[in-house]
């Protein structure tokens, strides 16, 4: 029998967050919404969206639903960037 190669998933094939939460930011700043604004836009707390756009925590599908529908961008744009390449 040949070696098989480990299914441990690597630094590399971990989900992108940093991306996702980037591209939501620059859109948010293209819309000139504040935190707050996004926040209100998704009908979610201050302190959810902050953890989440700051990486505190990941959040939920809705929540990421929630958020894209705030910034006006098909939650798919947002998390499309799941699979950008991490950086180094």
């Amino acid at each position: 029998m040949g070696g098989s190669k480990s299914r441990s998933r690597t630094r590399a094939e971990q989900p992108n967050f940093d991306a996702v939460r980037l591209a939501a930011h620059v859109r948010r700043q293209e819309l000139k919404l504040t935190l707050v604004n996004v926040a209100e836009r998704a009908l979610l707390s201050d302190s959810t969206v902050n953890g989440v756009l700051y990486g505190y925590h990941e959040g939920s599908v809705r929540t990421w639903w929630l958020i894209a529908k705030a910034v006006d961008l098909p939650v798919g744009d947002l998390l499309n960037h799941l699979d950008d390449p991490v950086g180094e």
